[in-house]
């Protein structure tokens, strides 16, 4: 895992940053001439003041345009330095935090001697590695600051995390059996592409049917009408009627998916890291998932710290959500204190002492 931290940032490019240092020097030795000029400015004519002025002034201009796509370029760069040093922090966070937990657990009588050792020596490696990468990713950071006046101007027009939407797909005709779908509904029909991926093909509402008339009431059904059919297993294609409402506002900051369009969800599980977390990946799906202390929650989990209804989780369009339900004691993602975070891969969600990694795929 050191190994592919190290990776990641050896593949950020830094050739523009190296060329925008040479053109930041030459701008900071025209800003400093220019400076000399105004104090100079009453001992000589107006004429050669202009005149010179004018000559540096152009200068700079001939360098922000050099500059210009090299800037951009390095911002790009940045765009993906800063997520990777948001991933290291909340690794080395999360490390520390294991420490503290088996000092504890040893204090507590829960280890002995030598299995506390042997827990603090695996911990000690790997912490190592994670501040190495960590140092490593600062550093970078500083040397992409160098090569700009302030980190507002770094940031400025850094590239949005893209969201993924295939094109419109155009749905099958549905059947003459179909069941009858309530005004303001649309089906939705689920079907499993990849033992990771799930596609969500949103239907065009069905006509609405003829009111019945007095003087011709609804057939009645004849005797070669069809059984209900048995509930089908989750592997097969499902309908299921969903409202046709817009997203919460958490979530408004993802674009919203035509009418029509198909919207692909990465399968994605919570991974138990401890004994409190339980033995067993979580998987996740449409359902949302709510986690807490009472026993009617999907997720059960005991211990100080944890409320009768803690955390929920939730899937939209942008990915998957956790909510604290205003818990007084908390939930934390990387370390932090949320109270609600969209999830990426590798993110460490803790509630009370129980912890789980999610993942995506």
């Amino acid at each position: 895992m050191s190994n592919d931290r190290i990776a990641a940032l050896e593949a950020i490019d830094v050739s523009a940053v190296d060329a925008l240092k040479a053109l930041k020097a030459e701008q900071d030795v025209l800003t400093e001439r220019l400076q000399q000029l105004e104090e100079k400015r009453s001992a000589v004519a107006e004429p050669v003041y202009l005149r010179v002025r004018g000559d540096y002034e152009t200068r700079n201009r001939e360098l922000e345009q050099k500059a210009a796509p090299l800037k951009q370029q390095a911002r790009v760069q940045y765009h993906e330095l800063s997520a990777l040093l948001d991933r290291y922090t909340g690794d080395h966070e999360s490390i520390t935090l294991d420490r503290q937990e088996i000092e504890l657990r040893h204090q507590l009588g829960e280890f002995d001697d030598a299995e506390f050792k042997r827990r603090i020596a695996d911990l000690e490696t790997e912490l190592a590695a994670r501040a190495d990468a960590l140092k490593r990713a600062q550093d970078l950071k500083a040397s992409f600051l160098e090569a700009f006046h302030s980190e507002a101007e770094l940031q400025l027009g850094a590239p949005a995390a893209p969201v993924a939407v295939p094109p419109a797909t155009v749905p099958p005709p549905v059947a003459a059996s179909a069941p009858t779908v309530p005004g303001g509904f649309r089906t939705l029909e689920t079907e499993p592409v990849s033992d990771q991926t799930q596609v969500f093909s949103a239907l065009p509402p069905l006509p609405p049917s003829p009111p019945p008339t007095a003087s011709a009431p609804p057939p009645a059904p004849t005797s070669g009408a069809a059984p209900a059919k048995p509930a089908r297993p989750p592997s097969e294609t499902q309908m299921m009627p969903v409202l046709d409402i817009p997203l919460p506002t958490r979530n408004s900051a993802a674009p919203a998916a035509a009418s029509g369009a198909t919207v692909v969800v990465r399968a994605a599980r919570l991974v138990p890291q401890n004994p409190e977390a339980g033995k067993n990946s979580i998987v996740l799906n449409l359902n949302a998932v709510s986690i807490g202390a009472d026993a009617g929650n999907d997720v059960r989990v005991g211990g100080p710290g944890v409320d009768a209804k803690h955390a929920q989780l939730t899937v939209s369009m942008a990915g998957y959500t956790v909510v604290d339900l205003g818990s007084p004691h908390g939930t934390r993602v990387n370390a932090e204190k949320i109270r609600e975070r969209l999830l990426r891969d590798q993110d460490v969600i803790q509630i009370g002492a129980a912890r789980w990694v999610f993942r995506e795929g």
